[in-house]
């Protein structure tokens, strides 16, 4: 029996891995078993109701305190990324706190030190010099053949990279988001192999943290296989369940979220008086999607008893951040959600990329009804970075900036739904790279390769 440890700290791992084919392609090798390990009991009993095996086995650790050489190299990896999004958070910091001497300072030492050395630097210092035995005890117990890290970019996955290092088992670590490689810090550790969504991120992981291109593999989006798979809910069935007539179209509104703006509420009801003014159109329904891993001000629910809105997601904790999952019911309902609407708008959201899948026209905003003093509040600034750049240059996603340009784009849309389409194509081809529902088969068969290879020289 080969023992594999897979980490499930989030929710993204959770919808990239747990409840993809990921998981089932493996557990069809009868002489695997898997050790994932979770951060509270809570996460532990809520995967064990609907992730059971009995070649699942589940342990709970805890986040150690991070101090000394750890809290140095924390730090650091966030001075080692030059993008146009780092540059823009640091001025963003520096509106908002107003202190010159920590931007200036920071800006410098990031000229300075972004570059190949330092990262080689850093790692060499993070492999020799950071004690933290807190897994040993996993690998004496397990005696794992290969560990896989949902997501390299936290602490946790680094303190489990640099352990399995150090037992010699062979690893292999996912990138999974769009935009933690421009976006976030380097990686304080490299794995042997590396899974990415496709060839932008595969680049940037390149460039970035100076990986080796043969050790990255583009194996698509393994959660939106179930999106190419074509099985939706009838739409009048959909509409149905919805309360809405079956002549409706709906147009979807998805939040960027509290936490990053504080213009949601007014685009909300922007969008409600345009639509009850009769400028969409005839028989036109908003519907509002908040993020799953963010909170609703109910006070703000209580004065809109009209809001028709989806609030997903299971969350863990009381605070917004990646503590959260949706479970498989919400992931089907947002693939006949988006699957039968209109049209979507939104902001920088990725789910321009899910709508974009389904063929589905996206206006994103580009105004605000009041002028925010501060970049935090804004969400105009999410325009300027790396990964939305990139993706808003494949010609699939109009801007409006203003509301008259947004009614015009949206009943634009609504007469001619193919309008953009081929932008809308290329959206997909770039950034989901595997587009016949086979992503999660296709990383599995990855990872057990490595196992094998593993074995073999064992």
């Amino acid at each position: 029996m080969k023992t594999v440890f897979l980490t499930s700290f989030e929710g993204m791992e959770v919808k990239n891995i747990l409840r993809t084919s990921i998981l089932t392609t493996l557990l069809k090798e009868r002489d695997i078993c898997l050790v994932i390990f979770t951060h509270t009991p809570e996460r532990m009993a809520y995967h064990q109701r609907e992730f059971h095996d009995p070649r699942i086995l589940y342990e709970i650790v805890e986040n150690p305190p991070v101090q000394g050489m750890n809290l140095f190299l924390q730090r650091m990896k966030f001075l080692l990324l030059k993008t146009e999004t780092t540059d823009l958070r640091r001025r963003m910091r520096y509106q908002e706190d107003g202190n010159f001497f920590t931007y200036a300072s920071g800006l410098t030492l990031n000229r300075l030190l972004a570059r190949k050395t330092m990262r080689r630097a850093m790692r060499f210092l993070d492999y020799h010099f950071v004690n933290n035995r807190q897994y040993d005890g996993y690998f004496e117990k397990y005696h794992p053949a290969l560990v896989v890290l949902g997501n390299l970019f936290t602490e946790p996955e680094t303190d489990f990279l640099r352990a399995a290092k150090k037992w010699g088992v062979r690893t292999v670590g996912f990138i999974n988001s769009w935009d933690k490689t421009t976006a976030r810090s380097v990686l304080r550790g490299l794995p042997d192999k590396i899974i990415v969504f496709n060839d932008i991120v595969k680049g940037e992981v390149v460039a970035y943290n100076d990986a080796d291109a043969r050790d990255i593999f583009v194996g698509g989006m393994p959660h939106f296989d179930h999106y190419f798979s074509g099985i939706v809910t009838p739409r009048d069935q959909f509409l149905a369940s919805m309360r809405l007539p079956p002549n409706c179209r709906y147009i979807v509104y998805a939040p960027i979220g509290n936490a990053w703006n504080n213009s949601d509420w007014e685009i909300i009801d922007l969008l409600y008086r345009l639509n009850e003014e009769g400028k969409f159109g005839k028989d036109i329904a908003i519907l509002v999607r908040f993020p799953p891993n963010d909170f609703i001000d109910p006070h703000e629910l209580e004065q809109r008893p009209h809001l028709l809105y989806e609030y997903p997601g299971f969350r863990f904790s009381t605070k917004r951040g990646t503590d959260w999952d949706m479970g498989e019911q919400e992931m089907r309902h947002l693939a006949d959600t988006l699957a039968h609407m209109a049209l979507l708008i939104g902001y920088t959201s990725s789910i321009a990329v899910d709508a974009a899948v389904f063929d589905k026209p996206v206006v994103n905003i580009f105004f605000e009804i009041s002028a925010k003093k501060s970049l935090l509040v804004s969400p105009m600034h999410y325009y300027s970075m790396t990964h939305y750049k990139k993706a808003f240059a494949a010609g699939g996603v109009r801007r409006a900036d203003s509301a008259d340009a947004l009614v015009a784009w949206v009943r634009r849309y609504l007469e001619n739904p193919a309008l953009d389409r081929e932008g809308r194509r290329r959206i997909v081809r770039e950034q989901c790279a595997i587009t016949d529902g086979t992503s999660g088969a296709q990383i599995a068969a990855f990872i057990l390769d490595i196992l094998k290879k593993s074995a073999r020289s064992a």
